[in-house]
């Protein structure tokens, strides 16, 4: 299925990352409770829900049209992921060691390792003096999106071979369910009963945060048949979310974010779902216009942690202007590593 090239999706990643950046700094850089009312909002748009989501439809389109191809796929998964990671570890193990953090050159470069390959939620113990308890706690997602990445052939693999989509979605259902199941486990606290190591793994495991990629392969896979609700739809989608938050979270009391995995949790993530692939649909000239093809979303995502444990350490908080000095060094640093890095690399192994 070919998906219409002029979309919003740039910029609903820009949007998932702003969420995530100011969601941190605010609580590290303690301005949170000057900003609880603007910060509320962002509460039911939260980044890595929406981040998981658009992999699941758009690398599932990405896999789909390179027929398979998995050299294509993972060259091309690894080149938008390890190129401006790498750097950012690179970054990160400089200040550790300008600020004077790193006693044990093992830990440090055990911590190394787990940075450049897959283990990104890893941090020795004796990093997690630097800042607020961590080198760059926002890279675990990373580590999910890669398991993501491994995963993903496997489930389509499966898909192909049935021939009808109710079928299909039988079986993205059942998956998506296999991963609410596996996170209730995980969330009661069942697994620490028999390994509180295999417990404290679980929660960054693909099969507990899979049920979000689901909803975006769901999405995909049905494309066709939504499009008709899904198109210029956007402000529908949002009213409709906005008056589910208001009656079953406001006034009911039902669910408390899109993360919760109760039956309403899970429809206000599905609606969230809607609402953002909605989005990215409607308006449709609008990415180009505001960011013409540069994509710094992974830039803010991935350095506005390093940044905050220096401000943290230089006790550059409690106000506003810690908050903005964040923000504008980490979009300097994004679009730094976006266009020196990232994009060059793209286009150097296009």
């Amino acid at each position: 299925m070919q998906i219409e090239r002029t979309n919003n999706f740039d910029l609903l990643r820009l949007f998932a990352a702003l969420t995530v950046m100011i969601w941190h700094a605010s609580v590290h850089l303690e301005v949170f409770d000057k900003m609880y009312y603007f910060l509320a909002c962002f509460y039911h748009f939260p980044g890595v829900p929406i981040f998981f989501t658009i992999s699941g439809f758009l690398i599932s389109n990405s896999l789909e049209r390179s027929n398979f191809k998995l050299k294509t796929y993972f060259k091309n998964r690894a080149l938008r992921i390890y190129p401006a990671l790498w750097l950012c570890t690179f970054i990160t193990a400089i200040l550790l060691l300008l600020f004077g953090i790193v006693s044990n050159y093992i830990d440090f470069i055990i911590w190394l390792i787990t940075q450049l390959t897959f283990f990104q939620f890893f941090a020795s113990a004796s990093l997690k003096t630097w800042g607020v308890g961590h080198p760059n706690g926002s890279l675990w997602s990373i580590a999910v999106e890669l398991q993501f990445y491994f995963t993903l052939p496997f489930i389509i693999f499966v898909v192909s071979k049935i021939k009808s989509i109710s079928k299909v979605n039988v079986f993205l259902v059942f998956l998506f369910c296999l991963s609410i199941a596996f996170r209730f486990i995980v969330d009661n606290n069942y697994l620490n009963d028999i390994s509180p190591i295999l417990s404290k793994l679980s929660g960054n495991f693909i099969l507990y945060y899979l049920h979000f990629f689901l909803t975006g392969i769901l999405l995909y896979k049905n494309f066709e048949k939504l499009k008709v609700y899904i198109y210029d739809k956007a402000l529908y989608w949002l009213a409709a979310y906005l008056i589910y938050i208001l009656v079953f979270k406001v006034w009911l009391k039902l669910y408390e974010s899109p993360y919760s995995i109760n039956i309403f949790g899970i429809i206000a993530n599905t609606l969230l779902s809607f609402c953002t692939l909605s989005f990215a649909f409607s308006f449709r000239n609008l990415s180009k216009k505001l960011l013409n093809h540069n994509d710094i979303s992974y830039g803010l995502y991935i350095y506005h942690m390093p940044l905050i444990n220096v401000l943290v350490t230089l006790n550059q908080k409690g106000s506003f202007l810690n908050l903005i000095e964040l923000i504008i060094l980490t979009i300097i640093l994004s679009i730094l590593s976006w266009k020196l890095v990232e994009q060059k690399i793209m286009i150097l192994f296009k």
